[in-house]
């Protein structure tokens, strides 16, 4: 399917469901503020705003256990599965308006070995992108997590401010250890958030907000600058107890939504 566009005010969006259903750009006053699959970018992972399902960020050596079901997912980052499956794979458009867009993926089609899909929902207003995505469980239950994955413009300001940020360790993967944040580059991930992150990307003051605690800021390439909401932290099938984790089944849903909104 080629890409679906849609629009509202002075805002416009471009949607490619072939390629991993991710937002491939966002115009405000027609001023783009994603990096784009043109030029020396990563194919994959290095441009648009993609979906992390049914984890975020690295899950390492693409293991976990849960319960009685040992999961192993193949490794796309060194010997570790980074950012799910969602951005690798089409998603079915189920209905599209002139300002909003339902997309899914039945995760078990793709390689997810639980029965279940995800759901998102893409909606525009004159000035602001909202974005939902969902989890659904059809059989046994499974931990689960969502998150977005923005490849911002290089921004001429960043503010983020942040109470703590886990560090991590030789292999570049989030502990549970939380500190105080370092300064940047950052390639971390951070929670308790003082206020909401805000960039300036040509010119356009971009708000975000999420229903997400979790957040990893990425400012090591000069191509441009992530700030990615998660609904858990990197690893954390493998690091936080089951307590802390979000479990997904026939009858628990997860559900997180993202919101950017902008000003010149």
């Amino acid at each position: 399917m080629a890409r679906l566009d849609i629009s509202n005010g002075r805002t416009k969006l471009s949607f490619d469901a072939a390629r991993g259903g991710r937002v491939a750009q966002v115009w405000f006053d027609d001023l783009p503020l994603l990096v784009d699959e043109a030029g020396d970018v990563d194919p994959v992972l290095g441009w648009g705003c993609y979906p992390m399902v049914p984890w975020a960020g690295r899950l390492r050596n693409g293991r976990f256990q849960f319960r009685r079901d040992v999961v192993t997912m193949p490794p796309n980052e060194r010997s570790h599965a980074m950012h799910g499956v969602g951005f690798l794979n089409e998603w079915e458009v189920m209905g599209v308006g002139t300002s909003s867009l339902v997309a899914r993926l039945a995760l078990n089609d793709v390689g997810w070995p639980f029965a279940s899909w995800c759901e998102q929902r893409v909606s525009l207003g004159p000035d602001s992108l909202h974005l939902e995505m969902s989890v659904h469980g059809t059989d046994r239950e499974f931990p689960a997590q969502v998150g977005w994955h923005p490849w911002f413009l290089p921004p001429t300001r960043l503010d983020v401010a942040f109470d703590t940020m886990f560090e991590r360790d030789t292999e570049g993967l989030t502990t549970t250890t939380a500190r105080p944040p370092s300064e940047p580059p950052w390639d971390d991930c951070f929670t308790d958030a003082v206020s909401d992150p805000r960039l300036v990307v040509n010119g356009v003051s971009v708000c975000l907000a999420s229903t997400c605690r979790f957040w990893v800021v990425y400012t090591g390439n000069p191509k441009g600058v992530c700030v990615e909401p998660q609904s858990g932290p990197p690893d954390a099938f493998n690091t936080a107890s089951v307590a802390d984790l979000d479990i997904v089944g026939a009858a628990r849903v997860l559900q997180h939504s993202f919101s950017w909104s902008f000003t010149r």
